[in-house]
């Protein structure tokens, strides 16, 4: 790992309590999330379809095609960000899942 400096999951924070925590990404094409890590299991529904390049801190990367409606389960403790590599914005609903 490098050090880094991490910066929000989302764009948007939206509600948080014992359970979750919840958050909006919006990214027009282009843009990029910032560096990022989750520390809980997390989820998100994609509200705006499009593609998405992740990249890890580990230097690897990934393209991905998300549709309206998908639920994704995302991987615990990742540092990474995503870039729009589309056309049209993308959006998507994050859900952090709080351990009791």
């Amino acid at each position: 790992m490098t050090d880094r400096k991490l910066g929000d999951v989302g764009t948007d924070f939206l509600f948080e309590n014992e359970h979750v925590k919840t958050w909006s990404l919006v990214l027009e094409p282009g843009r990029s999330s910032d560096w990022h890590q989750h520390h809980t299991h997390y989820l998100f529904i994609v509200t705006e379809a499009g593609t998405l390049k992740a990249e890890y801190d580990d230097g690897t990367e990934s393209v991905s095609d998300y549709a309206l409606g998908q639920v994704v389960m995302g991987q615990k403790n990742s540092i990474h960000r995503v870039t729009n590599v589309g056309s049209a914005r993308y959006s998507n609903s994050i859900v952090e899942l709080k351990e009791n």
